[in-house]
């Protein structure tokens, strides 16, 4: 499933234009199950199974992935831009992207150093003081290849290094797709339903919608998390470590996961000797909290691949811990769908 993971992260799918990804998937998935793709453009699957399970059960994974949208164009040629889904300044800048329909290549810059004074050198940047650098020498030129609205999204490698590491951007969260690949393609137990979410970034829009739709007793999110295993981060702020496998949720800052499926994945977990870790953090959020509360209430739970370096262009993860978040979540399924 690593080579879906590589060509799904070099896909480009800022919140709000996942096209490329969409078709991508469906592709994947056609003929392998019924879809549709909502009017927001989820894709909602349902897959027919041996077996019609007692429980409704959901799995969700969100297209879309964290960038820039273009904002104003300067009369010099330089793009201004706003972010789409959080992302720290300090890992943008000098950072090469694609802007646009034809992915025009750019450099989002500032001023340089030594043109800066001292009150402005110790200050931290913020999206607002940064701009996309094209190439271009005036404002009609730009408009020739960006136009207001248009996403840019970062320019980078999917890189294996280490002992299994692997690096792109968009992990977060193509990751949790080629899972939901894998499953449509090999599961068939029970009666199975996935979506593939837009706007998760953006504030989760996507699975609000495909929840008040298909309407589960259960769902189960299938992300990447925030590893903090990494030098200056003390113990109690470190949320989950690379390859000590899938990450289980209990509470993050917005949602309060559903008890009894907390203690079934981690006791299933301990039992069949699958690596796995709580979420030791109240941070972070995903789309649990919109499902939670759609219609008369979801159960739900999440189980993330842990992922240093978020939100940046550089997302990395680890082979052991992917494969073995996608081992428990399939081990799980009849649990689930049966409790």
């Amino acid at each position: 499933m690593i080579e879906t993971v590589k060509e799904l992260s070099l896909l480009n799918g800022v919140s709000g234009k996942e096209d490329a990804v969409r078709e991508a998937i469906i592709k994947k998935i056609e003929g392998k199950c019924q879809y549709h793709v909502d009017n927001l453009g989820s894709i909602v699957v349902f897959k027919k199974g041996k077996k019609t399970p007692k429980n409704k059960v959901l799995l969700t994974a969100h297209m879309d992935e964290v960038g820039f949208i273009v904002t104003h164009i300067e009369d010099n040629g330089y793009i201004r831009f706003s972010s789409c889904g959080s992302i720290d300044p300090r890992v943008v800048v000098s950072r090469t992207v694609k802007v646009g329909k034809d992915e025009r290549v750019g450099v989002i810059g500032t001023k340089a150093l030594h043109m800066k004074t001292a009150e402005e050198r110790g200050k931290t940047y913020e999206i607002k003081d940064l701009y996309i650098d094209i190439g271009a020498k005036d404002k009609e030129e730009a408009e020739k290849h960006v136009k207001l609205g248009d996403r840019a999204v970062f320019r980078t490698e999917f890189t294996e290094y280490g002992d299994g590491f692997v690096r792109c951007k968009a992990l977060d969260d193509r990751a949790g797709c080629a899972i939901l690949i894998d499953l449509i393609e090999n599961y068939d137990e029970y009666d199975m339903n996935y979506a593939f979410t837009v706007q998760e970034e953006t504030g989760c829009t996507g699975a609000l919608c495909v929840a008040n739709a298909v309407h589960p007793d259960i769902a189960v999110v299938v992300e990447t998390t925030t590893a903090g295993d990494t030098p200056g981060t003390s113990d109690d702020k470190v949320s989950c470590k690379l390859k000590h496998g899938p990450v289980i949720y209990f509470k993050d800052k917005t949602t309060i996961y559903n008890n009894e499926l907390y203690n079934l994945i981690m006791d299933k977990a301990e039992k069949w000797k699958i690596p796995h870790q709580s979420k030791n953090t109240i941070t972070g959020t995903n789309e649990a909290r919109v499902m939670q509360v759609s219609g008369g209430g979801i159960k739900v739970a999440a189980i993330s691949t842990p992922c240093r370096y978020l939100h940046s262009a550089s997302c990395t993860m680890t082979k052991e811990d992917f494969e073995n978040t996608h081992k428990l979540i399939k081990k799980l399924l009849p649990e689930f769908c049966e409790m």
